[in-house]
């Protein structure tokens, strides 16, 4: 019998290193061992996954240590996005290995940080909280989905390791589970590429094809994913659509109200970019609604002092004066 899956080890290999004066260079590696209910490709997407993460957290140290970054008052749980934001990590290598009866993938990942634009990167996403917001949502839900596939790992381990015969409804099960996982890994992939492009501009014609070609990908993959559909109401927003923009935006809504329930604050943001969308098409009454119910749950949750509830009750404002 060969081998059960191992825990994924890590390693650092340079921390970092320079190849020019303007470019500083971090590079990762994961390897990966796989066996039982995980297939080679799927281990492999996962480890990429986790080598970028990684890499990404390496740099955003760095960033952390910039005075432009500083002097913003950046949160902790803000410099992953941040580093994700305006930085681009690639794989470099992928080897398989076979060690003893050990299968596996070493995936190295790398990031380069031109240090002669990398200010005026950040400035710029700093100055766009929400689109900041946005990659924070990104990195939580990648680091939620990583964190599942650790558990399937243990499960996994667990399953190949017991001296009794294998469950075969148990083994199917988890096969399943690590390729739903993956799938959503992936759509977070494509949800990010979408992202980058509004990172480096507005969604003009030359992006917009691209962006729902990417977002409509990520769909695909994980229907239920509702910060693809909110992206995708933004780029239709961007580009005048607003009927197409006000279904993305429902669809978003009616995911969140289904995940969080009706009084979390995501689900104040979803109505009040539905709101927003409303406006746009002079449906006062509708974005009066949705102004309102944003609100409401801003005050009940956030306080009024929050800047989201602040935002919420000036946009209220705003489209009664239109009444």
């Amino acid at each position: 019998m060969p081998r059960i899956l191992c825990p994924l080890l890590i390693m650092l290999l340079i921390v970092p290193t320079f190849s020019s004066a303007e470019i500083k260079t971090f590079t990762h590696s994961v390897k990966q061992p796989f066996a039982g209910s995980q297939s080679p490709d799927d281990a492999r997407v996962g480890a990429i996954h986790k080598a970028k993460r990684e890499v990404l957290e390496m740099t955003g140290t760095y960033l952390e240590s910039r005075t432009i970054v500083k002097n913003s008052m950046v949160e902790k749980d803000e410099i992953l996005a941040l580093a994700a934001g305006v930085l681009q990590a690639e794989v470099v290598s992928e080897k398989k290995y076979l060690e003893g009866n050990e299968f596996g993938i070493y995936v190295s990942a790398k990031v380069d940080v031109d240090t002669s634009i990398i200010d005026e990167r950040i400035k710029k996403l700093l100055k766009d909280r929400e689109l900041l917001r946005k990659y924070q949502e990104s990195q939580k839900r990648e680091k939620d989905l990583l964190a599942k596939i650790e558990q399937l790992e243990k499960e996994n381990r667990k399953l190949h390791n017991s001296q009794t015969p294998i469950d075969k409804q148990k083994k199917w099960e988890l096969i399943n589970q690590f390729q739903q996982t993956i799938k959503e890994l992936t759509a977070v992939e494509w949800y990010n590429k979408a992202l980058s492009l509004k990172s480096y501009g507005e969604y003009t014609s030359d992006v917009t094809s691209k962006a729902i070609e990417y977002l409509n990908n990520a769909i695909s993959l994980d229907k239920g994913y509702g910060s693809a559909h909110n992206l995708l109401g933004w780029v239709y927003d961007d580009t005048g659509d607003y009927d197409r923009a006000i279904e993305s935006y429902q669809k978003a809504l009616e995911i969140a109200l289904k995940e969080f329930g009706p009084e979390h604050p995501e689900v104040a943001v979803r109505y009040n970019e539905l709101g927003l969308a409303y406006y746009n098409i002079c449906d006062y009454d509708r974005a009066t609604q949705s102004y309102q119910k944003a609100l409401e749950i801003g005050l009940k949750k956030l306080g009024r002092n929050h800047p989201h509830t602040k935002i919420y009750q000036k946009n209220l404002d705003a489209v009664k004066k239109q009444e």
